[in-house]
């Protein structure tokens, strides 16, 4: 067995290895592209795990998710390596600095465990449907055009920026009183209906950390490392937490590339990075100049374009190529009009289809999705309103090409979404007129779903309009407009029509808008509250959504027709960098425009955020140039559709053809060129990375694919969120009476104070007529009182905590979370943990045996966190249990050493089906009846085409049996 010294020394290059054990106490590691921060930031994990350091005193901030699972997996694989059980992981953090803020309230106070989560549509959603309340039509006149969705935009960019820059608001309040007062107005509001978007989290845990408050300490107290990737492109309030979060750490290990800051217009601080030694007077610093990804000149032409255009106002890194592979194409080329541009592109992608490409040793022929289409901007009208992305992706489409429009494409540009929106645009008027019914389902809807029935149209409308347009003063009805999407496409027949995945997908993003409308809007049950959940999806929702850019979606084998932005920290065996012109790539120059008075964004503008600079500009283009790894064309044309003059060549192409290795004509293919049998890589989005999701795989693969892949959502049950608050409400107790049982009444209090239904109607006289949110409250407070009268002991000297297991299997890591019941001595030292799984359904008499409870996955959870148990608490975990809360009933789950192989081994299946894209239909009347998607499923028995082998039967309550896909299966011969 290797130490860990030796793993690190055989697995990264000298410079890897100097930043990974570097102990210093500021560690600044500048990494260029391509030069392999995230495995360097991993094995620097690794390292410390190895070296004894509590698992639960690392915390590493990543900027997306995906980059988290690509870095948890490195960890794996190190700790692995190294003889070291890789599970403890799951003490540690890894991930968003949003999610590790909203983690950090939930220990403060575990109320926040029940606030929703606003992302930018979502907010805007917020404000629209409490567009009065805040008093938002008083700032109308503000808007450009006086547009009510510009108010909209601005609001949303105002509240966030004010808490990315961390603004006073009584600063704000003296500059302009309207907004300081609107954005005072917009924070009381979200709290009292709990909800948080992600600037506020962030601005809640500085504040938090300011201020020392109560309970801070359960959730960094024992913070001891901290790491941040992309450390570039972290805005002042994120750069403020990691500060305050450094009083408390050792050390701190940032990692990033100036030359790729390119998220200044939405707040990011370059100067973080480049002041980084100015601030830490004793740091130390590394650089990773070695690329893995790029050839030669790409390397070094982009490097020379950084320095001459940037100068002073960048850090040298003097990048060199790990290898220079061969064949390789660099051209930088000028057309005479956007057709030929367009052409060329198409042709070229055609020519290197299925040639030879050395993928790290593997040889294998490229398919579409090795090839990417970037461009400064893919929507902006370039003729008549057509998107600049038409001319590539028509040229791509006329030779056979499939392409994807990552961060470019309109949620609407495909006809069975586009008949999606406009059949609910029907329902904005009454009457509904059957003529007017029968000409658009003769005009669209056939033509997008040609196995449409009219009759189930006409009567899904009908009901629908009937609710919606109910009388002025009625009584409000529950009325999810998620249930009139599979309405909609049960009448539409889609279960018959087979589609694709591309359209598929593009349905589950429909669907997704529809979640966050359902998300803020307890209800659409009146014609204003629908006409507004219309106008957002003819507005907003156009270019608020990125088509097939959500990262738990598996890439397309096809062609990446996307922006820059959107790809950064991606690459591409071959890039096209197109409509590069004077004016266009870079854009010209743009100044701060948002509501925010100068007086208080001062420091904000002057460092060039919020607005188009040239720095900004030429960050980007080095960021397109080296997402390349042996193809790189970047082209303009002179002649542009509608344009009034000749264009002029991009200062940028020009100075990246002052290389010597760059061809600038665009004839025949580099020299080489061999053909292979295509085979597509495997992407980082392809694997699972949560219990969740294998679970559902593990019940009907068909229904993971609906769900996970495509992005479908289902109806929201009646009584949503009701289990949340319940759960919520358990957890604030043992917050508050951590040593001794509370009493009757404090239980009363607790569960009133934390009791929240969003998306059921109060009664308007609870004392008298109490309804359906009283009712379940009242309820709530039972539950809470049978559990502390039944299980007083769980709060002698034990602590009831949410915590977070990582179990590595095939090349993933899976992540999940479960109740944990710690017994601590007089000390407060955790003698052992008991795991317990709080769950809100009914068990009935016999809850072991009763087949409503899916004890395959309920088990089947306990018993991984029991193998995680051991390395992440320190003990062994002595019983397992599922508590169900409604019955005040323990049931214990068998968590032996052969229990836990058994779930083990039903995890690995699982990935190894969701990895081969293994998705069939497993049938069964009593699990279709309550599926999510039952209404667009032809749920027609399937056996599996990739796995040949079946999963072990899981160990439950007094049985064993097999997982859902199988135990509930009714096929031929119920094979497999």
């Amino acid at each position: 067995m290797m130490s860990i010294d030796q793993v690190l020394r055989n697995e990264l290059t000298p410079q890897q290895y100097n930043a990974a054990v570097d102990t210093a106490r500021e560690v600044l590691c500048l990494a260029c592209a391509g030069s392999g921060k995230s495995r360097t930031l991993a094995y620097r994990i690794a390292r410390l795990l190895a070296e004894d350091e509590p698992p639960e005193g690392i915390v590493a901030f990543t900027f997306t998710e995906k980059a988290a699972e690509s870095i948890k997996r490195r960890v794996s694989q190190a700790l692995t390596t190294a003889g070291l059980d890789a599970t403890v992981m799951g003490a540690m953090y890894i991930g968003t600095i949003h999610s590790y803020c909203q983690h950090i309230l939930g220990d403060i106070d575990a109320k926040y465990r029940q606030y929703d989560v606003l992302d930018d549509n979502r907010l805007k959603l917020y404000l629209i449907s409490r567009y009065y309340q805040l008093g938002l039509q008083g700032f109308r006149p503000r808007a450009q055009n006086n547009s009510y969705f510009d108010t909209i935009k601005q609001t949303s960019e105002a509240w966030k920026t004010a808490n990315d820059e961390l603004l006073d608001f009584n600063s704000v309040v003296t500059e302009d009183q309207e907004l300081g007062d609107l954005l005072v107005r917009i924070r009381s509001g979200l709290r009292e209906d709990q909800y948080i978007d992600f600037s506020l989290m962030i601005r809640d845990v500085v504040d938090s950390l300011r201020a020392n408050v109560p309970g801070l300490e359960n959730g960094i107290g024992k913070l001891r490392h901290i790491m941040v990737d992309e450390y570039q492109d972290v805005n002042p309030c994120q750069e403020e937490l990691v500060r305050l979060l450094h009083q408390r750490s050792q050390t701190l290990f940032v990692v990033g590339d100036d030359d790729q800051s390119i998220y200044a217009w939405r707040g990011a601080d370059v100067s973080n990075i480049l002041g980084f030694q100015g601030r830490y007077l004793n740091s130390t610093v590394h650089t990773l100049s070695q690329n893995f990804r790029s050839t030669s000149p790409i390397v070094q032409a982009s490097d020379s374009f950084a320095a001459v255009l940037l100068g002073p106002s960048r850090i040298a890194k003097n990048p060199a190529a790990s290898a220079n592979l061969m064949p390789q194409d660099f051209r930088v080329l000028w057309f005479p009009d956007r057709s030929t541009e367009a052409g060329w592109v198409a042709g070229r992608t055609r020519d290197l289809l299925g040639t030879a490409y050395n993928d790290n040793g593997n040889i294998r022929g490229l398919t579409p999705a090795d090839f990417a289409v970037l461009m400064r901007s893919t929507r902006q009208a370039e003729q008549d309103g057509v998107p600049r992305h038409t001319a590539f992706t028509t040229a791509l489409e006329n030779l056979g090409i499939p392409f994807s429009l990552e961060a470019g494409g309109g949620p609407f540009d495909r006809p069975q979404t586009a008949v999606l929106r406009s059949t609910f645009e029907l329902l904005r008027n009454v009457p509904l007129d059957r003529n007017a019914v029968q000409q658009h389902f003769n005009n669209e809807v056939i033509l997008a779903y040609p196995d449409a029935d009219f009759t189930a149209l006409a009567r899904v409308l009908t009901d629908w309009s009937r609710r919606i347009h109910r009388p002025q003063g009625s009584t409000r009805i529950r009325l999810r407009p998620q249930q009139l999407v599979y309405d909609l496409l049960e009448a539409f027949n889609i279960a018959r029509a087979n589609f694709g995945d591309d359209v598929m997908r593009d349905i589950g993003l429909f669907s997704r808008m529809i979640m966050d409308v359902e998300t803020v809007y307890m209800s659409v049950d009146s014609r204003q509250r629908f006409s507004e959940v219309l106008n957002f999806l003819q507005n907003a929702a156009e270019t608020g959504y990125d088509v097939s850019t959500d990262d738990v979606l598996q890439r397309p084998d096809a062609v990446t027709v996307s922006t820059v932005h959107k790809m950064k920290g991606l690459e591409f065996p071959c890039v096209f960098i197109v409509d590069v012109e004077a004016h266009r790539f870079p854009k010209r120059r743009s100044s701060y425009s948002g509501w925010l008075p100068s007086g208080v964004m001062t420091n904000a503008i002057s460092r060039g955020a919020y607005q188009s600079t040239p720095d900004e500009e030429i960050r980007l283009f080095y960021t397109a140039a080296t997402r390349a790894e042996r193809y790189l064309h970047v082209s303009g044309a002179e002649n542009l559709p509608q344009a009034r003059r000749p264009a002029r060549r991009s200062p940028y192409a020009l100075q990246l053809a002052t290389h010597p290795s760059v061809v600038q004509n665009s004839g025949g293919l580099p020299a080489g060129i061999v053909q292979a049998t295509p085979r597509r890589r495997v992407e980082d989005a392809d694997y699972p990375t949560s219990f969740t999701e294998i679970k559902y795989y593990l019940q009907c693969p068909r229904g993971y694919q609906l769900r996970q892949r495509y992005g479908l959502n289902p109806v929201v049950p009646e009584m949503f969120g009701y289990g949340q608050t319940v759960h919520t409400s358990i957890q604030k107790l043992h917050e508050l009476h951590p040593d001794t049982p509370p009493t009757q009444d404090q239980v009363e209090q607790v569960v009133l104070d934390t009791f929240h239904l969003k998306h059921v109607p109060q009664s308007g006289d609870p004392v008298n007529r109490p309804g359906a949110y009283e009712n379940s409250k009242n309820r709530a407070v039972e539950i809470a009182k049978d559990y502390v009268a039944s299980f007083g002991a769980d709060f002698e000297r034990e602590r009831q905590v949410e915590a977070v297991f990582e179990i590595p299997t095939s090349n993933c890591v899976i992540s999940g979370s479960i109740d944990l019941l710690l017994h601590e001595d007089e000390h407060g030292e955790i003698l052992h943990a008991e795991i317990i799984d709080f769950k809100t359904m009914e068990g009935g008499e016999t809850p072991a045996e009763n087949e409503n409870l899916d004890w395959t996955e309920l088990a089947l959870q306990v018993q991984l966190y029991a193998r995680a148990a051991d390395q992440v608490m320190g003990q062994n975990a002595r019983t397992g249990s599922v508590h169900l809360l409604k019955d005040n009933q323990r049931i214990e789950v068998p968590i032996t050493q052969e229990a836990v192989n058994a779930a083990l081994s039903n995890i690995e299946w699982a990935v190894t089906g969701i990895l081969g894209s293994d998705f069939p239909m497993r049938p069964h009347p009593e699990k279709c009846g309550k599926c999510d998607f039952k209404a667009i499923c032809q749920a027609s028995p399937q056996n599996f085409s990739v796995q040949t082998t079946f999963p072990p039967e899981l160990h439950l309550p007094g049985r064993r049996e097999m997982v859902r896909a199988f135990s509930l299966y009714q096929g031929p011969n119920n094979a497999g």
